[in-house]
């Protein structure tokens, strides 16, 4: 399932999801959407998100540059997971394009 970026700010403002961001730790560096959750595909860890998705009852969503290496993540854990999955259409590209703002750690 796709979410837009007006849709997915509308479900951040409700507390409704946990953000995972599957870019590498560097790219994430550099900009990531506020309260998201660095996991690199290169590193992808299922257990943890299904004990993260126990913990907090919420619906997730996967986000990357442009929606591809997210939607391929969203993907693997959907038979894992017993929550929503939905992935961010066109990544942190369209988000920003929006007008939707990223921060730097």
């Amino acid at each position: 399932m796709f979410v837009d970026s007006g849709e997915l700010d509308q479900l951040i403002s409700n507390r409704s999801v946990t953000l995972i961001d599957v870019r590498e730790a560097d790219e994430f560096i550099s900009g990531h959407i506020a309260g998201a959750i660095n996991m690199p595909t290169s590193n992808f860890d299922i257990p943890a998100l299904v004990d993260l998705a126990d913990n907090t009852m919420t619906d997730f969503v996967f986000v990357c540059a442009v929606g591809q290496r997210s939607f391929g993540a969203a993907n693997v854990v959907v038979p894992h997971l017993d929550c929503l999955v939905m992935n961010l259409k066109g990544g942190l590209q369209s988000w920003s394009r929006d007008g939707f703002g990223l921060v730097r750690d």
